[in-house]
Protein backbone atom coordinates (compact mmCIF):
# COMPACT_ATOMS: atom_id res chain seq x y z
CA UNK A 1 0.00 0.00 0.00
CA UNK A 2 1.15 3.70 -0.93
CA UNK A 3 2.10 6.00 1.35
CA UNK A 4 -0.75 8.40 -0.64
CA UNK A 5 -3.18 5.34 0.45
CA UNK A 6 -2.38 5.00 3.60
CA UNK A 7 -2.90 8.40 4.19
CA UNK A 8 -6.89 7.84 4.30
CA UNK A 9 -6.86 6.73 7.56
CA UNK A 10 -5.50 10.00 8.66
CA UNK A 11 -8.29 11.41 6.42
CA UNK A 12 -10.54 9.26 9.19
CA UNK A 13 -8.61 11.07 11.99
CA UNK A 14 -9.42 14.35 10.33
CA UNK A 15 -13.07 14.04 9.92
CA UNK A 16 -12.80 12.66 13.57
CA UNK A 17 -11.17 16.15 14.66
CA UNK A 18 -14.04 17.83 13.46
CA UNK A 19 -15.61 17.37 16.14
CA UNK A 20 -12.95 19.33 18.32
CA UNK A 21 -13.38 22.14 15.31
CA UNK A 22 -17.15 21.80 16.35
CA UNK A 23 -16.43 21.95 20.17
CA UNK A 24 -14.16 25.64 19.22
CA UNK A 25 -17.29 26.81 17.02
CA UNK A 26 -19.33 26.27 20.32
CA UNK A 27 -17.09 27.97 22.57
CA UNK A 28 -16.56 30.96 20.39
CA UNK A 29 -20.77 31.61 20.44
CA UNK A 30 -20.05 31.43 24.14
CA UNK A 31 -17.40 33.84 24.17
CA UNK A 32 -20.14 36.15 21.58
CA UNK A 33 -22.83 35.93 24.03
CA UNK A 34 -20.63 36.54 27.13
CA UNK A 35 -18.92 39.55 25.32
CA UNK A 36 -22.33 40.75 24.25
CA UNK A 37 -24.03 40.57 27.71
CA UNK A 38 -20.82 42.99 28.89
CA UNK A 39 -20.76 45.72 26.08
CA UNK A 40 -23.79 46.40 24.73
CA UNK A 41 -21.66 47.95 21.49
CA UNK A 42 -20.07 44.43 20.59
CA UNK A 43 -22.94 43.02 18.58
CA UNK A 44 -23.42 45.74 16.61
CA UNK A 45 -23.20 44.85 12.84
CA UNK A 46 -20.98 47.55 13.03
CA UNK A 47 -18.13 45.96 15.22
CA UNK A 48 -19.17 42.73 13.85
CA UNK A 49 -17.74 43.50 10.50
CA UNK A 50 -15.08 45.69 11.94
CA UNK A 51 -13.42 42.56 13.56
CA UNK A 52 -13.95 40.71 10.82
CA UNK A 53 -12.15 42.55 8.24
CA UNK A 54 -9.15 43.67 10.82
CA UNK A 55 -8.85 39.67 11.08
CA UNK A 56 -8.11 39.35 7.45
CA UNK A 57 -4.27 39.98 7.26
CA UNK A 58 -3.59 37.77 10.33
CA UNK A 59 -6.07 35.02 8.91
CA UNK A 60 -5.13 34.50 5.44
CA UNK A 61 -1.62 33.91 6.79
CA UNK A 62 -2.83 31.81 9.02
CA UNK A 63 -4.09 29.82 6.50
CA UNK A 64 -1.24 29.47 4.62
CA UNK A 65 0.65 28.69 7.50
CA UNK A 66 -1.33 25.69 8.31
CA UNK A 67 -0.34 23.82 5.53
CA UNK A 68 3.88 24.20 6.84
CA UNK A 69 3.28 23.53 10.60
CA UNK A 70 1.42 19.89 9.15
CA UNK A 71 4.02 19.50 7.73
CA UNK A 72 6.29 19.50 10.78
CA UNK A 73 7.60 22.93 9.83
CA UNK A 74 7.08 26.61 10.66
CA UNK A 75 7.56 30.15 9.25
CA UNK A 76 8.24 33.08 11.84
CA UNK A 77 9.19 35.40 8.87
CA UNK A 78 5.94 36.20 7.92
CA UNK A 79 5.72 39.41 10.45
CA UNK A 80 9.31 41.04 8.98
CA UNK A 81 7.33 39.98 5.35
CA UNK A 82 4.41 41.49 5.79
CA UNK A 83 6.46 44.81 6.99
CA UNK A 84 9.10 44.94 3.93
CA UNK A 85 6.39 44.46 1.86
CA UNK A 86 4.10 47.12 3.38
CA UNK A 87 6.96 50.13 3.48
CA UNK A 88 8.09 48.61 -0.46
CA UNK A 89 5.16 49.11 -2.13
CA UNK A 90 4.51 52.64 -0.40
CA UNK A 91 7.84 53.75 -1.35
CA UNK A 92 7.29 52.61 -5.21
CA UNK A 93 4.44 54.47 -5.32
CA UNK A 94 6.10 57.81 -3.49
CA UNK A 95 8.82 58.09 -6.52
CA UNK A 96 8.39 60.63 -9.04
CA UNK A 97 6.89 59.21 -11.77
CA UNK A 98 6.18 55.92 -10.10
CA UNK A 99 5.20 52.57 -11.93
CA UNK A 100 1.59 51.93 -12.53
CA UNK A 101 -0.19 50.70 -9.08
CA UNK A 102 -0.69 47.23 -10.82
CA UNK A 103 2.94 46.77 -11.15
CA UNK A 104 3.67 48.06 -7.79
CA UNK A 105 1.47 45.33 -6.10
CA UNK A 106 3.08 42.64 -8.21
CA UNK A 107 6.19 43.40 -7.22
CA UNK A 108 5.08 43.61 -3.46
CA UNK A 109 3.75 40.50 -4.04
CA UNK A 110 6.92 39.05 -6.00
CA UNK A 111 8.74 40.06 -2.66
CA UNK A 112 7.23 37.77 -0.68
CA UNK A 113 7.49 34.99 -3.27
CA UNK A 114 11.29 35.81 -2.52
CA UNK A 115 11.36 35.61 1.01
CA UNK A 116 9.20 32.64 0.74
CA UNK A 117 11.46 30.83 -1.69
CA UNK A 118 14.60 31.39 0.01
CA UNK A 119 13.16 30.25 3.04
CA UNK A 120 11.55 26.88 0.91
CA UNK A 121 15.73 26.66 -0.44
CA UNK A 122 17.17 26.73 2.65
CA UNK A 123 14.86 24.46 4.68
CA UNK A 124 15.03 22.11 1.95
CA UNK A 125 18.30 21.90 -0.12
CA UNK A 126 19.80 22.75 3.25
CA UNK A 127 18.09 21.51 5.66
CA UNK A 128 18.31 24.08 7.76
CA UNK A 129 16.44 24.53 10.76
CA UNK A 130 12.92 26.06 9.75
CA UNK A 131 12.76 27.90 13.70
CA UNK A 132 16.17 29.10 12.90
CA UNK A 133 16.17 29.92 9.21
CA UNK A 134 12.66 31.66 8.88
CA UNK A 135 13.69 33.65 12.32
CA UNK A 136 16.72 35.02 10.47
CA UNK A 137 14.88 35.95 7.64
CA UNK A 138 12.30 37.96 9.57
CA UNK A 139 15.22 39.47 10.78
CA UNK A 140 16.42 40.93 7.35
CA UNK A 141 13.32 41.39 6.32
CA UNK A 142 12.26 43.56 9.69
CA UNK A 143 15.59 45.10 8.98
CA UNK A 144 15.03 45.76 4.89
CA UNK A 145 11.77 47.61 6.11
CA UNK A 146 13.66 50.41 8.43
CA UNK A 147 16.17 50.90 5.81
CA UNK A 148 13.52 51.59 2.98
CA UNK A 149 11.02 53.70 5.18
CA UNK A 150 13.90 55.15 7.17
CA UNK A 151 11.61 54.03 10.15
CA UNK A 152 9.34 56.37 9.14
CA UNK A 153 5.48 56.10 8.00
CA UNK A 154 5.36 56.18 4.30
CA UNK A 155 1.60 57.75 3.17
CA UNK A 156 -0.25 56.06 0.20
CA UNK A 157 -3.46 56.73 -0.94
CA UNK A 158 -4.25 55.01 -3.30
CA UNK A 159 -7.86 54.21 -4.76
CA UNK A 160 -6.28 50.36 -5.41
CA UNK A 161 -5.27 49.36 -2.41
CA UNK A 162 -7.72 51.41 -0.61
CA UNK A 163 -10.20 49.02 -2.41
CA UNK A 164 -8.33 45.85 -1.85
CA UNK A 165 -8.02 46.97 2.50
CA UNK A 166 -11.14 49.13 2.90
CA UNK A 167 -13.28 49.09 -0.10
CA UNK A 168 -16.77 47.37 -0.38
CA UNK A 169 -17.72 44.96 -3.03
CA UNK A 170 -22.23 43.96 -3.04
CA UNK A 171 -22.22 45.90 0.28
CA UNK A 172 -19.54 43.30 1.44
CA UNK A 173 -16.14 44.75 2.52
CA UNK A 174 -13.06 43.21 0.27
CA UNK A 175 -10.86 41.71 3.27
CA UNK A 176 -13.59 39.60 4.00
CA UNK A 177 -14.43 38.71 0.37
CA UNK A 178 -10.14 38.22 0.05
CA UNK A 179 -10.56 35.97 3.76
CA UNK A 180 -13.42 33.73 2.49
CA UNK A 181 -11.99 32.93 -0.64
CA UNK A 182 -8.59 31.74 0.72
CA UNK A 183 -9.92 29.45 3.30
CA UNK A 184 -12.75 28.06 1.10
CA UNK A 185 -9.74 27.62 -1.62
CA UNK A 186 -7.45 26.07 0.85
CA UNK A 187 -9.51 23.98 2.85
CA UNK A 188 -10.77 22.68 -0.72
CA UNK A 189 -6.93 22.08 -1.30
CA UNK A 190 -5.91 20.63 1.79
CA UNK A 191 -8.89 18.03 2.42
CA UNK A 192 -9.93 17.19 -1.16
CA UNK A 193 -6.62 17.50 -3.69
CA UNK A 194 -4.00 14.93 -4.25
CA UNK A 195 -1.26 18.25 -2.78
CA UNK A 196 -3.44 18.18 0.41
CA UNK A 197 -2.81 14.29 0.76
CA UNK A 198 1.10 14.70 0.01
CA UNK A 199 1.09 17.26 3.07
CA UNK A 200 -0.56 15.16 5.53
CA UNK A 201 1.78 11.97 4.39
CA UNK A 202 4.73 14.26 4.98
CA UNK A 203 3.47 15.47 8.57
CA UNK A 204 3.03 11.78 9.09
CA UNK A 205 6.47 10.61 8.01
CA UNK A 206 8.67 12.16 5.84
CA UNK A 207 10.84 9.30 4.98
CA UNK A 208 7.92 6.86 4.53
CA UNK A 209 6.56 9.65 1.86
CA UNK A 210 9.79 10.10 0.16
CA UNK A 211 9.93 6.40 -0.42
CA UNK A 212 6.71 6.09 -1.44
CA UNK A 213 7.59 8.79 -4.35
CA UNK A 214 6.52 12.45 -3.10
CA UNK A 215 8.84 14.66 -4.14
CA UNK A 216 9.05 16.07 0.15
CA UNK A 217 11.74 19.00 -1.08
CA UNK A 218 8.95 20.24 -4.27
CA UNK A 219 6.28 20.26 -1.74
CA UNK A 220 7.62 22.17 1.00
CA UNK A 221 9.24 24.41 -1.40
CA UNK A 222 5.82 25.03 -2.43
CA UNK A 223 4.62 25.75 0.89
CA UNK A 224 7.25 28.30 2.31
CA UNK A 225 6.41 30.28 -1.37
CA UNK A 226 2.89 30.37 -0.33
CA UNK A 227 3.36 31.26 3.01
CA UNK A 228 5.81 34.06 1.47
CA UNK A 229 3.08 35.10 -1.31
CA UNK A 230 0.36 35.35 1.52
CA UNK A 231 1.99 37.26 4.03
CA UNK A 232 2.62 39.95 1.44
CA UNK A 233 -0.76 39.96 0.17
CA UNK A 234 -1.59 40.63 4.22
CA UNK A 235 1.21 43.33 3.86
CA UNK A 236 -1.24 45.08 0.83
CA UNK A 237 -4.40 44.52 2.78
CA UNK A 238 -2.67 46.50 5.97
CA UNK A 239 -1.41 49.33 3.55
CA UNK A 240 -4.94 49.85 1.93
CA UNK A 241 -6.61 49.74 5.17
CA UNK A 242 -4.12 52.56 7.28
CA UNK A 243 -2.71 53.97 4.19
CA UNK A 244 0.47 53.48 5.52
CA UNK A 245 3.46 51.35 4.99
CA UNK A 246 6.01 51.43 8.27
CA UNK A 247 8.21 49.04 9.40
CA UNK A 248 5.89 48.36 11.95
CA UNK A 249 3.48 46.72 10.66
CA UNK A 250 2.65 42.95 11.24
CA UNK A 251 5.66 42.77 13.55
CA UNK A 252 4.68 40.31 16.75
CA UNK A 253 1.55 39.66 14.41
CA UNK A 254 3.50 35.85 13.73
CA UNK A 255 2.93 34.59 17.37
CA UNK A 256 -1.31 35.68 16.64
CA UNK A 257 -1.44 33.67 13.56
CA UNK A 258 0.92 30.52 15.33
CA UNK A 259 -1.41 30.63 18.34
CA UNK A 260 -4.47 30.93 15.64
CA UNK A 261 -3.75 27.61 14.05
CA UNK A 262 -2.60 25.76 17.05
CA UNK A 263 -5.80 26.69 18.52
CA UNK A 264 -7.32 25.38 15.60
CA UNK A 265 -5.93 21.66 16.25
CA UNK A 266 -2.71 21.64 13.94
CA UNK A 267 0.16 20.23 16.01
CA UNK A 268 3.67 21.14 16.08
CA UNK A 269 4.97 17.99 15.39
CA UNK A 270 3.02 17.86 11.71
CA UNK A 271 0.36 14.95 10.90
CA UNK A 272 -2.67 17.01 12.01
CA UNK A 273 -4.80 19.99 11.20
CA UNK A 274 -7.40 21.31 9.15
CA UNK A 275 -8.14 25.31 7.46
CA UNK A 276 -11.50 25.01 9.33
CA UNK A 277 -9.67 24.67 12.84
CA UNK A 278 -7.40 27.38 11.93
CA UNK A 279 -10.74 29.69 10.92
CA UNK A 280 -12.03 29.18 14.26
CA UNK A 281 -8.92 30.10 15.76
CA UNK A 282 -8.34 32.50 14.30
CA UNK A 283 -11.94 34.27 14.89
CA UNK A 284 -11.66 33.36 19.12
CA UNK A 285 -8.44 35.53 19.11
CA UNK A 286 -10.20 37.87 17.20
CA UNK A 287 -13.44 37.94 19.81
CA UNK A 288 -10.91 37.95 22.10
CA UNK A 289 -9.13 40.86 21.58
CA UNK A 290 -12.06 42.96 20.79
CA UNK A 291 -14.47 41.91 23.64
CA UNK A 292 -11.92 42.18 26.45
CA UNK A 293 -11.17 45.78 24.95
CA UNK A 294 -14.41 46.77 24.78
CA UNK A 295 -15.16 45.60 28.09
CA UNK A 296 -12.47 47.80 29.69
CA UNK A 297 -8.90 45.33 29.48
CA UNK A 298 -5.92 46.35 28.78
CA UNK A 299 -3.72 44.95 25.91
CA UNK A 300 -1.51 43.27 28.50
CA UNK A 301 -3.78 41.41 30.46
CA UNK A 302 -5.58 40.39 27.35
CA UNK A 303 -1.87 38.65 26.17
CA UNK A 304 -1.77 37.07 29.69
CA UNK A 305 -5.35 35.53 29.07
CA UNK A 306 -4.44 34.49 25.17
CA UNK A 307 -1.62 32.60 26.54
CA UNK A 308 -3.49 30.65 28.94
CA UNK A 309 -6.09 29.94 26.43
CA UNK A 310 -3.37 28.54 24.11
CA UNK A 311 -1.49 26.70 26.94
CA UNK A 312 -4.96 25.24 28.48
CA UNK A 313 -6.59 23.97 24.81
CA UNK A 314 -3.53 22.66 23.64
CA UNK A 315 -3.18 20.33 26.90
CA UNK A 316 -6.45 19.18 26.23
CA UNK A 317 -5.39 18.19 22.73
CA UNK A 318 -2.50 16.15 23.94
CA UNK A 319 -4.48 14.71 26.57
CA UNK A 320 -7.05 13.60 24.37
CA UNK A 321 -5.11 12.25 21.38
CA UNK A 322 -2.32 10.29 24.63
CA UNK A 323 -5.58 8.31 25.52
CA UNK A 324 -6.70 7.20 22.19
CA UNK A 325 -3.34 5.05 22.61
Amino acid sequence: MSTIDSVNSTDVKERKRLSSTVILFIFLGVMVLVFAIFSKDFYSSYNITSMITNLAYTGIVSAALTFILITGGLDISIGGNIAVTSCAVAALYNLPNHLPVGIILIIGLLIGAVIGSINGVLVTTLDLNPIITTLGTMSMATGMAYVISKSRSILMMEDVTGFIGRGQLAGIPTPIIWLTAVYVVLALVLARSKFGRKVYCIGANEEAARISGIRVKKVKYILYLMSGVAASFSGIILVGQTAVGMPQHGVGSELDMIAAVLLGGTVLSGGKGNIIGTLAGALILSVLYNGFTMVGFKWVHIRVFQGILLVAVVALYEMRDRKKY
